[in-house]
């Protein structure tokens, strides 16, 4: 319980309706301090106070990612944080995303134009005065058009490696002439003090921008942190805005915003409290190395019935009630994975056995029988054959398909409307139309084979729509002999509302921004 001091919620500046206020930028001691989540509060806070209000992050480093209206993939958290700002995600908000690839590799998408694959390393030294350019018109076109611009950093503000590259945090803020709010993880070890060698290694006119504190993930003692927190204020005369206690139940259903830890090193075989009852299915989830975006899974984790787990390729798959390929950004290099690891093998042993399969994008054509890339696309050329589950072959092309989609299902209930996004540079065909069958009213949306237990879907978000999701999972349901779930439900958007608000309502009352807005 924190101590009645800490909780300092105030309204911002509602004398000022309709005039541009203060921008924000919301900087961190480290990566993983809760940055993604402490821009989207107040982006939600603002919302609700009737302000016109927008996020940006410069760039962002994720594997879990969004495809907006336009076509462009953006970090998803930054589409979370559009969403509860009350705006639709575009390219503007979040204009370079850089998706992990190997090592020190990542794959460049700068202003929606895709670089391939190059070192992290020369997006920092090669590149930082077109993308800066881009970075100001993004920011002169928000600026121009919203009452706030709430921008999350990244990283530390001050990390000595790339600082004369970094164009995310004080850069940003010095553009803007924007106040900045510094971010701790009081759940770990020395939180005060990272404060304090970060502070230390600004520069005077930098230093001060910070015109608050905020703790968060706190785990403590109150008494203990309070002692440390008036040293912090009586040493630098920053003010604690607010301490905000762990509570990592909030994120079920927003995980992309909370971190991928759980997804990256799971226990399989580790039972977990979830306060789920004896008639939970159990799904699981096969990490790939270049494994595309997190969020399809979101809306599986956030049903109450349901048990989601990742599994390595190296791991034990065991009996689920699903097994879940998902997309990636490197098919081919991926099924070598599986095959290496021993994964396809026993994903196909499965198959044969009765359990169900579900592929994504790159996880549907691993599914298939072959999948041939003639130009050496993804860097092996030739024929490869795959997992062979599935009667159905792919061929990758140079033409790349990035556009939202709506269909009308045939599986596993026909004249469910669905929606969802296509993001692939691949061409599926059906090798006998008595083996499989179509799941959608367009063919080329996905294919089941004839016992209704191996689905491919070329579709990012499918598992968003509700009444189809439950419908699939019914199938799942029925095979166990449990209780059907009610499938008159509303989309996972409506649920995602609900976790932004739940979320809000939790941290507003510990937090204080009047400060922020203050000229």
């Amino acid at each position: 319980m924190l101590a009645p001091d800490f909780c300092c919620s105030k309204p911002v500046n509602e004398d000022r309706p309709g005039k541009y206020m203060k921008s924000i930028v919301v900087l961190g001691t480290s990566s993983n301090v809760g940055k993604s989540t402490i821009a989207m509060v107040i982006c939600r806070h603002l919302h609700r106070q009737r302000k016109r209000v927008t996020p940006f992050k410069a760039h962002n480093i994720s594997r879990s990612t969004y495809l907006t209206e336009s076509g462009h993939r953006i970090a998803y958290a930054q589409a979370l944080q559009a969403w509860a700002a009350g705006q639709q995600p575009s390219l503007t908000l979040a204009p370079i995303l850089l998706e992990p690839f190997e090592g020190s590799m990542v794959y460049a998408i700068v202003g929606g134009t895709s670089f391939g694959r190059i070192p992290r390393v020369e997006c920092v030294d090669q590149h930082r005065e077109p993308n800066w350019a881009l970075l100001k018109s993004c920011l002169s076109q928000l600026k121009a058009q919203y009452d706030v611009v709430v921008c999350e950093g990244a990283g530390n503000p001050v990390d000595v490696g790339i600082e004369g590259g970094d164009l995310a945090n004080l850069q940003v803020a010095r553009f803007l002439e924007a106040n900045c709010v510094l971010v701790v993880d009081g759940g770990r070890g020395g939180a005060i003090p990272h404060a304090i060698g970060t502070l230390e290694l600004m520069e005077p006119a930098d230093r001060q921008r910070i015109k608050g504190l905020i703790v968060n993930k706190f785990d403590g003692s109150p008494e203990l942190l309070r002692r440390s927190l008036d040293w912090f204020e009586q040493r630098t005369q920053i003010p604690t805005l607010g301490v905000i206690p762990r509570k990592q139940e909030l994120f079920h259903h927003l995980t992309p915003i909370a971190g991928l830890t759980q997804r990256i090193t799971p226990p399989p075989s580790a039972s977990t409290s979830t306060g789920r009852d004896h008639n939970t299915l159990t799904i699981a989830v096969i990490r790939l190395p270049h494994t595309a975006s997190f969020a399809d899974f979101d809306p599986l984790e956030a049903e109450p019935t349901v048990t989601v787990k990742y599994f390595q390729p190296e791991d034990t798959l065991g009996y689920p009630d699903a097994v879940i390929l998902p997309g990636t950004r490197n098919t081919i290099a991926d099924l070598k994975v599986l095959q290496a690891s021993g994964m396809a093998d026993q994903i196909r042993d499965y198959v044969a056995a009765g359990g169900t399969a579900f592929g994504i994008l790159g996880g549907y054509h691993m599914l298939g029988e072959t999948i041939s890339d003639p130009e050496g696309i993804e860097g092996i050329e030739g024929r490869h054959h795959a997992l062979g589950v599935l009667a159905v072959k792919t061929v990758i092309v140079g033409k790349r398909i990035a556009r939202q989609r709506g269909a009308v299902s045939v599986h596993p209930q026909a004249g469910l409307q669905v929606s969802g996004y296509e993001l692939h540079q691949t061409r599926t065909q059906m090798i006998d139309t008595n083996l499989v069958k179509s799941i959608f009213d367009e063919a080329g949306l996905g294919m089941i084979d004839r016992y209704d237990a191996v689905w491919g879907i070329n579709l990012h978000g499918i598992f968003d729509n509700g009444p189809w999701r439950r419908t699939w999972l019914n199938r799942l349901r029925q095979q166990r002999g449990f209780k059907a779930l009610p499938t008159g439900i509303g989309n996972h958007r409506m649920q995602r509302e609900q976790a932004i608000d739940q979320i809000t309502d939790e941290f507003i009352p510990s937090l204080d921004f009047s400060v922020l807005f203050q000229d």
